[in-house]
């Protein structure tokens, strides 16, 4: 077979180019239906993205307010800060006011040894030191690796025995200081020595000098064991530490300095209508983004991407309906429809309108019937606890959204092995051209030959001039 570039090399006619021409006029059109196909579905893809991430973001407040504590907030506040500070567990704190006195601090223990000469250099003596803190007894073996005032403190912290051990410079000297990881009575540090390596385990020698036990006080007691002690409505309250839980349900109060201060627990309703506000704001982002890829521009008088899919026209038609219709067993609630706490819809962009003041006055004169309009409630689904099953349905992993993005890149799949076959197909046309094109062209060639030897011929025979 000739090649393409010798075409045209007989006759003058046929060319590399001509060949090209043709193969290109043959292509085109359908390589601009394949890139039409793959753009759209390519489109499709992205929008259903879109679509789906809108649908991830209503999730979220939906799910908050599908349980009966989405509809709970609440707030707490102490008159004297620098006395009393407060924190609260939504879950299962209530209303309430509580005066408190604050007349102890809990504290931890501290206790210091004599003082040594260096840190380092000097030996201790050697046995076993026996720390009890919170009646859990703990053993440190102290030896001729570790029997240095440095040592003793090291050997301490690497055992965790609730106690923290170090050295303080005095300026004359070193003392090991021994402070106890949690504060109050309970926690008080003792030290009972065994084993000394001088034959006595109480005397103010060698490891000894570290006995602390109730009988041998060789240590100082530089700061008490201290429970926090105070008065909440009048009654007395002690706790080991200065963080008092469990005097309310769901009241952390936190002791600062002695005083008086007054807790007050009350419920937040700016917190509650801040989540529905969420949830509106949400959904009207959705209504953004179906209109966005399925509505009609009237400017460019095109529709999107997704204008008249069914997908799309399915999801937003079963969300309008959940949001707008009762739920079943609330029909004979005084709180039955989103309406009645404030939610509307605008008919003319289908977005939802909020009117917090509505919805605060409805919380507060029926707390448990705006509870079950939203919340799943004693078997009875609210608007949120439908929707947000409705939206898993959608998001899953085999719903309507996968199953269409699935279907189109398959589509994608089958627009790549169409390009394939296309490729071969106009290998195959252009193979053809040349060889009819080189066929012509010998052809010609011939005949152009033979014309010229005809008129050779003609030429030779034709009568000559006188």
């Amino acid at each position: 077979m000739a090649s393409i570039t010798s075409l045209g090399a007989g006759s003058g006619i046929f060319s590399a180019d001509l060949v090209e021409q043709l193969v290109n006029a043959e292509r085109k059109p359908a390589e601009i239906r394949l890139d039409q196909r793959q753009q759209a579905a390519q489109s499709k893809i992205s929008a259903f993205g879109a679509l789906r991430s809108a649908l991830e973001g209503l999730r979220s407040p939906m799910e908050k307010l599908s349980s009966p504590e989405g509809l709970r907030a609440f707030t707490a506040s102490s008159s004297n800060e620098a006395v009393t500070g407060v924190s609260i567990d939504q879950s299962v704190v209530s209303r309430g006011s509580y005066s408190l006195d604050v007349t102890q601090l809990a504290q931890a223990q501290s206790l210091a040894s004599v003082e040594f000469a260096d840190r380092d250099t000097t030996e201790v003596g050697t046995g076993t030191l026996s720390l009890n803190v919170g009646g859990v007894n703990t053993d440190v073996v102290i030896d001729g690796s570790n029997n240095t005032l440095e040592g003793v403190a090291s050997a301490i912290n690497d055992a965790n025995a609730g106690v923290s051990a170090g050295i303080v410079d005095t300026g004359t000297g070193y003392r090991l200081v021994l402070s106890s990881d949690e504060s109050g009575t309970a926690n008080a540090i003792q030290v009972t020595v065994s084993g000394d390596g001088d034959g006595s385990d109480t005397d103010t020698n060698g490891l000894s000098r570290f006995a602390f036990d109730g009988t041998t006080s060789n240590l100082t007691e530089t700061v008490q064991a201290k429970d926090a002690m105070l008065e909440v409505n009048g009654i007395a309250v002690t706790r080991s530490s200065n963080t008092v839980e469990g005097v309310v349900d769901g009241v952390t109060f936190d002791l600062k300095s002695l005083g008086t201060s007054s807790v007050t627990v009350d419920r937040d309703p700016d917190a509650v209508a801040g989540r529905v506000q969420e949830f509106v704001d949400k959904f009207n982002a959705l209504q953004d983004v179906i209109k966005r890829h399925s509505g009609f521009n009237a400017e460019t008088g095109k529709g999107g991407v997704l204008s008249g899919d069914s997908t799309i026209r399915g999801i937003q038609s079963d969300l309008r309906s959940l949001l707008t219709t009762i739920p079943a067993g609330l029909e004979d609630s005084p709180v039955r429809m989103l309406a009645d706490v404030g939610i509307k819809t605008d008919p003319s962009t289908g977005k939802l309108e909020f009117d917090q003041a509505v919805f605060k006055e409805q919380l507060a004169a029926e707390p448990a019937a705006v509870t079950a309009l939203f919340a799943e409630k004693d078997g009875v689904e609210g608007v949120a606890a439908r929707t947000l099953d409705r939206l898993d349905d959608f998001l899953a992993g085999d719903g309507v959204l996968s199953n269409r993005t699935d279907g189109l890149n398959e589509t994608l799949g089958r627009i790549d092995d169409q390009r394939e076959q296309l490729d071969l197909r106009i290998q195959s046309y252009r193979d053809r051209l040349v060889s009819q094109f080189s066929a012509a062209d010998s052809l010609i060639a011939q005949l152009n030959s033979t014309g010229d030897y005809i008129s050779q011929q003609l030429a030779a025979i034709a009568p000559k001039s006188e």
